[in-house]
């Protein structure tokens, strides 16, 4: 299967980022999967199957979820028929009217330069057959954690579901998802690549100021939580085993060992017994058992995804998880670490960052200058949430639209920048506001719209009309994208 159908260079279309301009043309092999490529001056990008560079421009979040809302439905209904859904609200793919939208998604994709479905989109047969755009196959493990928790969230979190990788469940559920999700689209020429989860808790925010940190014990504020929920495993859970492996090769005796968390203990079978963690004997000691455990944590986690993967599939890319640039940003040292453990366990640097390009410039610098990998920004926004704008603001988007063709403009003009994915394709009800809706959970509704965040960010509206002060000035950019970038091989 070929990329998005190519277009006119003067049309801003899907073209632009899959076609080498001819004058610059550096042949490549043709690998049969989409891969990886850095030219003769320092430029990265990705390479189609047929062997042409490319730079991956998309949405995430491209869900028929956002077709179901109770505001949008007679038009749903009105524009594809009553059989867009099954009976259990799921999409009912392969149907004439799943065809219907699909293809309106590819038209928009090839309209806006857009060539890449991103993250959580439903990987819909009628949605890749429509438009041949690459997209993102996400191994969802349903994690304990969110994408942006703070300390004293995490510890419940982790308290709930200790997600021990270090035991046999985890492994086996690996598998199992790669076998369900990995196997079936290991010949596809159409995978960008493999993606784990939302921001992985390799960092961590305290927020020092909130009652729930306040409420937590010495323990709780030293150790990571992660790792102190596999701490309070019982002795024979390999977790917990795991951790005291490491306890004896730092420390002499189990009583030394002890001492730092305030427990007197006489031997390493005691240690090991002990599942309540509260007091803390040497905060630094603590805290470095709790980051070399944690990198512990992280290798089990990469090792048995990647061999899970490429039992089925040794050819398509490993994007990992979207590591949460906005909190890891101001952590380096950690961050720093956590891409030491990454490296050959994954191909690309994956992010997701809300910010303008001007926040986001020193931390791509570090992410590349540490990692030596190109990055991709897999869920992206000028802003966490876009603001909903009142009713009658004129043209309240046209400073966002030229803010993102700015920033689009200036990412690819970094050597090493060759993904942008943006967190939307439709600016439909959020799924908290929809079923606050649909319960009739008037308060709940009144604080999302007090807070302005009652739509998902977008380039259409949820009756498919373009939001053209954002969109036009995006698509422009974009046409562009590909000159600039292979020109930064010249500031390089």
């Amino acid at each position: 299967m070929k990329p998005m159908k190519l277009q006119s260079i003067r049309r801003v279309s899907g073209s632009i980022v899959l076609t080498l301009l001819a004058a610059n043309c550096i042949c490549t092999a043709a690998t049969g999967f989409v891969s990886l490529e850095k030219d003769a001056v320092g430029v990265w990008w990705f390479k189609s199957p047929e062997g042409k560079q490319f730079l991956s421009i998309g949405a995430n979040h491209v869900e028929p979820v956002y077709w179901q809302s109770p505001s949008n439905s007679a038009f749903v209904l009105e524009t594809y028929g009553p059989t867009l859904f099954a009976a259990d609200g799921a999409l009912n793919d392969g149907s004439p009217a799943a065809d219907k939208w699909a293809q309106h998604v590819a038209t928009n994709f090839n309209d806006w330069g857009f060539n890449t479905f991103g993250f959580h989109n439903p990987l819909s047969k009628s949605l890749h057959a429509a438009g041949q755009a690459y997209y993102v196959v996400e191994l969802d493990l349903h994690v304990p954690w969110g994408w942006n928790m703070s300390r004293a969230t995490l510890m419940q979190a982790f308290k709930r579901r200790p997600f021990d990788v270090f035991g046999d469940a985890f492994v086996a559920t690996v598998k199992s998802n790669a076998v369900e999700l990995v196997k079936p689209r290991a010949a596809d020429p159409q995978v960008l690549g493999y993606a784990y989860t939302d921001g992985p808790p390799w960092t961590v925010d305290d927020e020092v100021e909130s009652p729930a940190y306040a409420a937590l014990t010495a323990a709780q504020k030293t150790v990571h939580p992660w790792v102190l929920a596999l701490m309070s495993l019982p002795a024979e859970a390999k977790g917990k085993q795991a951790w005291l492996a490491l306890m004896k090769e730092r420390y002499a005796s189990a009583e030394a060992a002890g001492a730092v968390y305030g427990k007197k203990v006489s031997s390493w079978d005691e240690l090991a017994s002990t599942t309540a963690w509260k007091t803390v004997g040497d905060a630094a000691k603590a805290t470095a058992d709790s980051q070399a455990f944690l990198l512990q944590i992280m290798r089990q986690w990469y090792e048995v995804r990647k061999a899970a993967i490429r039992e089925h599939d040794p050819n398509h890319l490993i994007l990992g998880d979207k590591l949460n640039a906005n909190r890891d940003s101001r952590h380096p040292a950690q961050l720093i670490e956590s891409l030491k453990v990454m490296d050959g366990f994954v191909d690309v640097i994956n992010i997701q960052y809300y910010s303008p390009f001007e926040k986001q410039r020193d931390t791509l610098a570090l992410l590349y200058r540490e990692s030596h990998k190109p990055i991709l920004n897999g869920d992206t926004a000028i802003n966490p949430l876009w603001k909903d704008a009142d009713p009658d603001e004129a043209n309240p988007y046209s400073q966002l639209g030229q803010t993102y063709a700015s920033d689009v403009s200036n990412l690819f003009s970094l050597p090493y920048f060759i993904g942008w994915h943006h967190c939307g394709y439709i600016r439909g009800l959020r799924p908290p506001f929809r079923a606050a809706l649909m319960r009739g959970d008037q308060k709940a509704l009144d604080d999302f719209v007090k807070k302005k965040t009652v739509y998902r960010e977008g380039f259409i509206t949820q009756f498919e009309k373009p939001v053209d002060d954002v969109i036009k000035p995006l698509s422009r950019a974009v046409l562009n994208c590909e000159k600039l970038h292979r020109a930064s091989g010249a500031t390089n």
